[in-house]
């Protein structure tokens, strides 16, 4: 795997990267996609969900990102994806730091653990070296204190491939301010490739991350769910003034893909709202189609009024 220099990634992001908004983001300019994270367990006990894990070949290179609580569910979940779905790297969660996923020993609470870090990448690494998939690794500072040159070492000891750095702790969740100094940092040390990622506002603070960094890739998260054109105002260096009508048509297009992989029409009618509303956020008329939307029932009638709207504005 080669992450060129200079690549603008979307970030994984629970309940919103799936298959649809990664094939848009692709669309709008993004280099690579990753999956939301998929849990390792579950996929060894319950087979892999194709909710999660649907894709196609618009959305490559494609990152499949499983969490766990040690090395050798990861290794083995890792092994089943390789050998079912052929993605271009396994990307392995140590920054997801809400309290269930905690919880269970898994993701974040890792960080609290570089050594075991060093094994969960080692072990996943050999596991998938016959299928020449790389292992990369998204994480944070640490839980609950910076401990980042430790955790860097062991991923690269690990023999990871990439590391993409949230440089906030796990306890801060999205509080206070992304410290990139700290990317700078871990760019000087490490030997792999580095994805620096926080506080992407704006198609702008890509080339400052880039400037003051030196990292070789930016990853954008939530910035992307309100403006997934944010990737294409990048290559064309100019912010773009979406309309309504066409943020309501590109909710219409995204329900069409989510068909394809939900386990029903009405499952991806009730999800699509949640980026709806990050879509329409910040309009005058924002509210009222909320309003409009998000109480009707059933699907049909969700399609039918979301189509007369985008007609109308």
């Amino acid at each position: 795997m080669v992450i060129k220099k200079g690549e603008v990634i979307l970030a994984p992001m629970a309940g919103y990267t799936h298959s649809a908004f990664r094939r848009l983001t692709r669309l709008l300019g993004a280099d690579r996609t990753y999956t939301e994270l998929i849990s390792a367990p579950g996929i060894i006990h319950r087979d892999i969900p194709q909710k999660y894990a649907f894709f196609t070949p618009l959305e490559r290179p494609l990152h499949i990102q499983l969490f766990g609580r040690n090395p050798e569910e990861i290794a083995q979940a890792a092994v089943i994806v390789a050998e079912k779905l052929k993605p271009d790297a396994i990307d392995i969660n140590f920054g997801c730091s809400v309290p269930k996923v905690l919880k269970t020993g898994a993701a974040g609470k890792l960080m609290e653990n570089p050594s075991l870090m060093k094994e969960v990448v080692k072990e996943t690494t050999l596991a998938l070296k016959a299928y020449g998939i790389p292992v990369t690794a998204k994480t944070r500072l640490g839980l609950e204190e910076d401990i980042m040159e430790k955790i860097a070492q062991a991923l690269i000891e690990g023999g990871v491939s990439a590391i993409a750095l949230h440089p906030r702790l796990g306890k801060q969740g999205y509080s206070g301010k992304a410290d990139w100094k700290r990317i700078a940092d871990l760019k000087k040390r490490s030997p792999v490739p580095v994805i620096g990622s926080g506080d992407i506002k704006s198609y702008k603070d890509i080339d400052r991350m880039f400037e003051e960094t030196g990292c070789d890739a930016v990853m954008v998260g939530r910035a992307a769910l309100s403006n997934p054109w944010i990737f294409k105002e990048y290559r064309e260096k100019r912010k773009l003034n979406i309309p309504l009508g066409e943020r309501l048509k590109t909710v219409l297009k995204l329900l069409e893909w989510m068909f394809d992989y939900y386990p029903s029409r009405e499952k991806a009618c009730f999800e699509i709202r949640s980026i709806l509303v990050k879509l329409v956020k910040g309009f005058p008329q924002g509210g009222e189609i909320k309003r409009e939307l998000m109480t009707l029932k059933g699907c049909e009638p969700f399609i039918t009024k979301l189509r007369l709207l985008s007609e109308k504005l």
